[in-house]
């Protein structure tokens, strides 16, 4: 018996378009650059609990960052969860763990006190991941899976990533431009419930993950003196396409399946260049992808809640069929590739 995936929920602030952004930052040091980027970008809107164009956080200490962004968090967090619950058709004083997955909000407590604000049981077990950065979210549901496998109980994993109380001071070069246009904010739930239960949904069947620590230096989220800084060479999509057919077969030869059984790919749309690199290396036909690169236009890269999102997207679209097969995967600092083999099930479905 194992564990499934029987609702997901998602957050966002209101949606700023990027061209805005752009002609916020025009007249700095490196704003042409930032124009030039975010006219010819993937992304088109994205969403900012910090709307720059009415209280701009460049100048914000990193204790005011920080604060904002877990105060920010926890609103989108809330209300993740809450949708995620619904969907389950379950109370919150049901969930037995509550994990969060966070790369961009720090404290002790944080997140994890949204358990007693939703009405979670005091002995509800709580679980604090991060930072791991974009590809968080498939561990952290592995986590959640095993955990439920042990317990027999709902568990709900929570993603959530904040980047506009992190934006960064000029000048800007094209590397802190493809920064300052691709990192939006958002939240993803997932509540995952033992077979047993009787939801439809999607199985956790099985993970891989590979850590390529020669590109330990590609993608790395640090905090600083503002905040958050963020390393984003360009040299990353070709470090994740050159390496995301081991785990991705090692997975699928395990549970004796091939590419071709997969039914649909949910990619973390980390930006159009490693959408396109790794569909490529992948021979995966142009629809595998279109989920990820709407995600990417409309959201931005949220980090630990961009995979499940386009999860979300495809499910709602098309339901995978019970006995079907999906791949998800997720990529970041490491530079590591997270991938997950789900199966469609249908209410009432043992695994």
């Amino acid at each position: 018996m194992t564990a499934r995936i029987i609702a997901l929920g998602l957050a966002s602030p209101p949606a700023v378009p990027m061209n805005e952004v752009a002609a916020l930052l025009a007249d700095g040091p490196g704003g042409a650059d930032v124009a030039r980027i975010v006219g010819g970008g993937a992304v088109h809107t994205k969403g900012m609990a910090v709307n720059p164009m009415v209280e701009d956080p460049r100048s914000w200490s990193t204790a005011r960052r920080m604060a904002r962004s877990l105060s920010e968090a926890r609103a989108l967090g809330r209300e993740a969860v809450s949708e995620a619950l619904r969907r389950a058709g379950i109370r919150a004083d049901d969930v037995g763990l509550f994990a969060t997955v966070t790369t961009t909000t720090h404290s002790a407590p944080g997140l994890d006190l949204l358990a007693s604000e939703l009405g979670m049981a005091a002995d509800t077990h709580v679980l604090s991941l991060g930072p791991m950065g974009c590809y968080a979210a498939l561990p952290g549901v592995s986590a959640g899976r095993d955990w439920v496998e042990v317990h027999r109980r709902y568990a709900v994993v929570l993603c959530v990533d904040l980047f506009s109380p992190h934006l960064q001071p000029g000048p800007y070069d094209k590397e802190a431009a493809v920064i300052a246009s691709l990192f939006g904010d958002g939240a993803a739930a997932a509540v995952i419930a033992p077979a047993e239960s009787g939801h439809p949904g999607l199985d956790v069947v099985d993970n891989e993950m590979l850590t390529a620590p020669a590109h330990a230096d590609d993608l790395q989220v640090h905090i600083g003196d503002q905040g958050l800084g963020i390393v984003l060479a360009p040299t990353m999509p070709g470090a994740v396409a050159s390496s995301i057919a081991k785990p991705v077969d090692t997975l699928l030869a395990r549970n004796g399946l091939r590419r071709d059984d997969v039914d649909y790919w949910a990619v973390h749309p980390g930006g159009l260049r490693i959408i396109d690199r790794v569909a490529d290396e992948l021979n995966l036909p142009t629809p595998a992808v279109e989920s990820s690169k709407a995600v990417l236009a409309e959201r931005g890269n949220t980090a630990s809640a961009a995979v499940l999102t386009v999860l979300h997207d495809i499910q709602q679209a098309t339901p995978l069929e019970p006995g079907r097969h999906a791949v998800a995967m997720a990529f970041g600092p490491g530079a590591t590739i997270a991938t997950m083999l789900l199966r469609g099930a249908n209410a009432g479905e043992p695994s």
